[in-house]
């Protein structure tokens, strides 16, 4: 099916639907008319090939009803079949998934007013010759045009969030089927349709609240000062189109910085918007002077930003060397109980040398090793707690108040330090908690030797045997031959 084809085929559509009392629509499913008085021999020729076309191009079915005999055999019937009736002609489309596509121009106006349709449809195409163009969502180009879609990986505000929508109609929930990437032809008639459809949209994306009664709408801006324009959508606002879309790509590009922009485009809105003036029309001669002063405001709020970061990395840097001298203090903590148990426990040996009283000694050498274990415990748990919390204050902070770094700088600036201080830390735990299992045992052995005996016996030979499995696993590896990476190769016969 040419582009030819399809265009004569709107062309018959538009013409049948030009007849008196004739009613015509077209949907991204069908496009029919009915009530068409009559039909000449000619057009029903014509209707005739094109539904073969359409058959053998498996696009769609195109078929004629009479109001009486129902449908007409194009193939073997004539038009004399259907004389004296009205006639419905209907082309049943075969679209593919998130596709569509119009043979009218009434009918693809008609989808652009479809707000479910046009967040969903990533392909249109219109039988009429222009030059294709795309939006961030959607190709629009003529029939029988290859079509190759990019998906972006977009994450825009949604404009009902910011804008308060009392009608739930007139602020769209997406921009991206109006958010133009590609422009087309500016003397296209389609590009034309989709640009005034396109403004409709876009121009309810910047006030601050959109009031609804039964007689009128209006629209609220809000700033220094508050100002109200009714909305009068009457006249034409192809002509506002470069300008209302500068302002919402300003607004809305950065989804960070949505918000602040929204509100200071807003209030310097307020500022200019003449009395009396209508919305939109009245943005043609105050949106550029408006976005302009934004722009310079939002320059401003972003050197007070910077002055902000600066102070809350100084901030960061004052903590991290808190955090450092804290893991410093707890190894000296630690190395400190160390000297003061060992103190503990060479005082219970030597009251072993000073009395032959057994059960005094006993009773000294298990107090001892309890105190030590206690001791131990105490130390560890508690400078493990400390660490912990110091990891969840730290989450918090880069979730809160330090987003704007990169995970990169984070690692670099943050974790990397404290991790080489908790190192320090974590070393010394393990020489400190050997030297306290040495004492402890020792000071049981005073209590029981026999049973400490054979728990030292039975860990050192677990030890020895793991030493010695380590051993036979290297010699193997040394032992093992280095095979060539590819055979030699065979030497030939002189």
């Amino acid at each position: 099916m040419t582009l030819d084809e399809m265009i004569e085929l709107g062309v018959l559509f538009q013409r049948m639907a030009a007849s008196k009392d004739a009613i015509f629509a077209e949907t991204n499913s069908v496009c029919r008319v009915d009530q068409v008085p009559k039909i000449t021999a000619v057009d029903f020729k014509r209707i005739s090939e094109l539904a073969s076309a359409l058959a053998k191009a498996k696009r769609g079915k195109l078929a004629v009803f009479g109001s009486i005999s129902g449908e007409v055999d194009l193939a073997n019937g004539d038009v004399s079949s259907i004389e004296g009736e009205a006639v419905a002609v209907r082309l049943t489309k075969n679209i593919e998934a998130e596709a569509a596509y119009f043979v009218t121009r009434r009918g693809f106006e008609a989808a652009l007013s479809d707000a479910e349709f046009m967040r969903g449809v990533r392909k249109i195409w219109i039988a009429e010759d222009f030059l294709p163009f795309s939006t961030r969502s959607c190709v629009y180009s003529p029939w029988g045009s290859a079509i190759e879609h990019k998906h972006f990986e977009d994450t825009f505000d949604s404009p009902r969030r910011l804008v308060r929508d009392q009608s739930y109609l007139l602020a769209p929930t997406d921009i991206r089927p109006w958010y133009l990437m590609i422009p087309g032809d500016e003397s296209s008639g389609v590009l034309a349709s989709w640009k005034e459809a396109a403004v409709r949209n876009l121009i309810f994306c910047l006030p601050t609240e959109i009031r609804a009664s039964d007689e009128a709408r209006q629209v609220v801006l809000k700033g220094a000062r508050s100002a109200f324009a009714d909305v009068d959508l009457t006249k034409p606002q192809s002509q506002l189109f470069d300008i209302v879309t500068e302002a919402v790509r300003w607004v809305y590009d950065q989804r960070r910085d949505t918000e602040t922009k929204f509100h200071l485009l807003n209030n310097h809105l307020a500022l200019y918007w003449p009395e009396k003036a209508k919305w939109p029309m009245g943005l043609a001669g105050v949106l550029d002077h408006a976005l302009a002063s934004a722009r310079e405001a939002f320059a401003f709020h972003l050197q007070d930003d910077s002055k902000e970061a600066i102070k809350s990395l100084g901030d960061l840097r004052k903590a991290l060397q808190e955090d450092v001298a804290r893991s410093q203090t707890a190894t000296r903590d630690l190395l400190s109980a160390l000297w003061r148990d060992s103190a503990i426990a060479g005082a219970a040996f030597a009251l072993r040398s000073a009395t032959t009283n057994s059960s005094a000694m006993n009773i000294a050498s298990l107090g001892a090793a309890a105190l030590l274990f206690a001791s131990l415990l105490t130390t560890v748990l508690s400078n493990w707690r400390f660490d912990v919390l110091a990891k969840q204050v730290r989450a918090q902070w880069r979730q809160r108040l330090y987003a704007f770094m990169s995970e990169k700088q984070w690692v670099e600036l943050v974790i990397r330090p404290v991790s080489r201080a908790r190192w320090v830390y974590r070393l010394s735990v393990v020489l400190v908690f050997a030297v306290y299992i040495v004492l402890i045992g020792a000071l049981l052995w005073v209590v029981y030797p026999a049973e400490v005996k054979a728990v030292a016996g039975f860990i050192l030979a677990l030890l020895s045997d793991a030493w010695r499995s380590i051993g036979d696993l290297w010699d193997r590896f040394k032992s093992a031959p280095i095979l060539p990476s590819s055979p030699p190769s065979t030497p030939k016969p002189s």
